[in-house]
Protein backbone atom coordinates (compact mmCIF):
# COMPACT_ATOMS: atom_id res chain seq x y z
CA UNK A 1 0.00 0.00 0.00
CA UNK A 2 1.47 3.90 -0.91
CA UNK A 3 2.23 5.49 2.01
CA UNK A 4 1.15 8.66 0.51
CA UNK A 5 -1.70 9.19 -2.07
CA UNK A 6 -2.41 12.80 -3.06
CA UNK A 7 -6.36 13.03 -3.98
CA UNK A 8 -7.79 16.21 -6.13
CA UNK A 9 -9.56 18.50 -3.93
CA UNK A 10 -12.69 17.42 -5.91
CA UNK A 11 -12.09 13.54 -5.02
CA UNK A 12 -11.77 14.20 -1.76
CA UNK A 13 -14.76 15.94 -1.16
CA UNK A 14 -16.50 13.44 -2.37
CA UNK A 15 -15.08 10.51 -0.35
CA UNK A 16 -15.97 12.84 2.40
CA UNK A 17 -19.66 12.97 1.46
CA UNK A 18 -19.55 9.19 0.85
CA UNK A 19 -18.12 8.42 4.23
CA UNK A 20 -20.33 10.89 6.18
CA UNK A 21 -23.08 9.61 4.13
CA UNK A 22 -23.01 6.02 4.77
CA UNK A 23 -22.23 6.20 8.46
CA UNK A 24 -24.85 8.81 9.11
CA UNK A 25 -27.16 6.76 7.10
CA UNK A 26 -25.98 3.41 9.32
CA UNK A 27 -26.99 4.93 12.62
CA UNK A 28 -30.10 7.82 11.78
CA UNK A 29 -31.73 4.58 9.89
CA UNK A 30 -29.90 1.39 10.56
CA UNK A 31 -29.88 1.61 15.10
CA UNK A 32 -33.28 2.33 15.99
CA UNK A 33 -32.84 0.42 19.06
CA UNK A 34 -31.63 1.30 22.39
CA UNK A 35 -28.74 -1.67 22.20
CA UNK A 36 -25.10 -0.97 21.27
CA UNK A 37 -23.89 -1.05 17.64
CA UNK A 38 -20.51 -1.44 15.95
CA UNK A 39 -19.88 0.17 12.65
CA UNK A 40 -16.68 -1.01 11.07
CA UNK A 41 -15.36 1.98 8.55
CA UNK A 42 -11.58 0.21 6.52
CA UNK A 43 -9.84 2.42 3.83
CA UNK A 44 -7.11 0.68 1.15
CA UNK A 45 -5.90 2.44 -1.60
CA UNK A 46 -3.55 1.34 -3.97
CA UNK A 47 -2.22 2.80 -7.24
CA UNK A 48 -5.46 2.70 -9.30
CA UNK A 49 -8.11 2.66 -7.06
CA UNK A 50 -9.77 3.71 -3.55
CA UNK A 51 -11.75 0.86 -2.11
CA UNK A 52 -14.00 1.62 1.43
CA UNK A 53 -15.63 -1.07 3.09
CA UNK A 54 -18.61 -0.82 5.60
CA UNK A 55 -19.67 -3.23 7.88
CA UNK A 56 -22.63 -2.64 10.57
CA UNK A 57 -24.65 -4.77 12.50
CA UNK A 58 -28.22 -3.36 11.76
CA UNK A 59 -31.42 -4.85 10.21
CA UNK A 60 -30.77 -5.98 6.20
CA UNK A 61 -30.77 -2.80 4.03
CA UNK A 62 -29.24 -3.10 0.57
CA UNK A 63 -28.92 0.47 -0.71
CA UNK A 64 -27.61 -0.88 -4.49
CA UNK A 65 -31.66 -2.06 -4.44
CA UNK A 66 -32.95 1.88 -3.71
CA UNK A 67 -34.52 3.50 -6.36
CA UNK A 68 -32.98 6.59 -7.02
CA UNK A 69 -35.01 10.27 -6.77
CA UNK A 70 -36.54 12.24 -9.20
CA UNK A 71 -33.89 15.20 -9.09
CA UNK A 72 -35.60 16.34 -12.49
CA UNK A 73 -38.81 17.43 -10.60
CA UNK A 74 -39.07 20.96 -8.59
CA UNK A 75 -37.89 20.62 -5.46
CA UNK A 76 -40.74 21.25 -3.37
CA UNK A 77 -42.51 18.02 -5.32
CA UNK A 78 -39.53 16.03 -4.28
CA UNK A 79 -39.84 13.42 -1.89
CA UNK A 80 -37.51 13.61 1.47
CA UNK A 81 -34.52 11.48 1.28
CA UNK A 82 -32.75 9.17 -0.93
CA UNK A 83 -30.74 11.91 -1.66
CA UNK A 84 -27.50 10.32 0.00
CA UNK A 85 -27.55 6.91 -1.37
CA UNK A 86 -28.01 9.01 -4.80
CA UNK A 87 -24.81 10.71 -4.27
CA UNK A 88 -23.04 7.94 -2.91
CA UNK A 89 -23.90 5.80 -6.47
CA UNK A 90 -23.07 9.10 -8.26
CA UNK A 91 -19.67 9.16 -6.75
CA UNK A 92 -18.93 5.79 -6.68
CA UNK A 93 -17.28 3.68 -9.62
CA UNK A 94 -18.61 0.40 -8.22
CA UNK A 95 -20.42 -0.58 -4.77
CA UNK A 96 -21.65 -4.35 -3.80
CA UNK A 97 -23.63 -5.55 -1.11
CA UNK A 98 -24.48 -8.85 0.55
CA UNK A 99 -25.54 -9.44 4.33
CA UNK A 100 -23.57 -12.24 6.20
CA UNK A 101 -23.63 -13.22 9.62
CA UNK A 102 -26.13 -10.81 10.66
CA UNK A 103 -24.34 -8.05 9.16
CA UNK A 104 -24.47 -5.13 6.00
CA UNK A 105 -21.52 -5.70 4.18
CA UNK A 106 -21.01 -2.51 1.75
CA UNK A 107 -17.58 -2.69 -0.75
CA UNK A 108 -17.20 0.63 -2.74
CA UNK A 109 -14.58 1.47 -5.08
CA UNK A 110 -13.54 4.75 -6.49
CA UNK A 111 -10.72 5.00 -9.28
CA UNK A 112 -8.24 6.96 -9.15
CA UNK A 113 -7.64 9.44 -12.09
CA UNK A 114 -4.17 10.96 -13.08
CA UNK A 115 -3.75 14.02 -10.54
CA UNK A 116 -4.32 11.41 -7.62
CA UNK A 117 -1.95 8.68 -8.67
CA UNK A 118 0.36 8.04 -5.08
CA UNK A 119 3.61 10.53 -5.09
CA UNK A 120 6.16 9.13 -7.46
CA UNK A 121 3.71 7.48 -9.84
CA UNK A 122 3.00 8.92 -13.29
CA UNK A 123 1.28 6.75 -16.37
CA UNK A 124 2.65 6.03 -19.17
CA UNK A 125 0.05 7.54 -21.39
CA UNK A 126 1.20 5.43 -25.22
CA UNK A 127 1.38 1.87 -22.96
CA UNK A 128 -1.40 3.04 -19.97
CA UNK A 129 1.36 1.41 -17.64
CA UNK A 130 2.05 2.80 -14.39
CA UNK A 131 5.72 4.07 -13.90
CA UNK A 132 7.92 5.07 -11.12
Amino acid sequence: MPETVCFSKRKRCEIHLILEELFTNIVNHGFTDEKEHEIQIELRCNHTAMTIRFEDDGPAFNPTKKCSPDTGCAIEERLIGGLGIHFVKHFIDTCTYERKNGKNIMVLEKRLGDSDRPKGQSRDKKNNNPQG
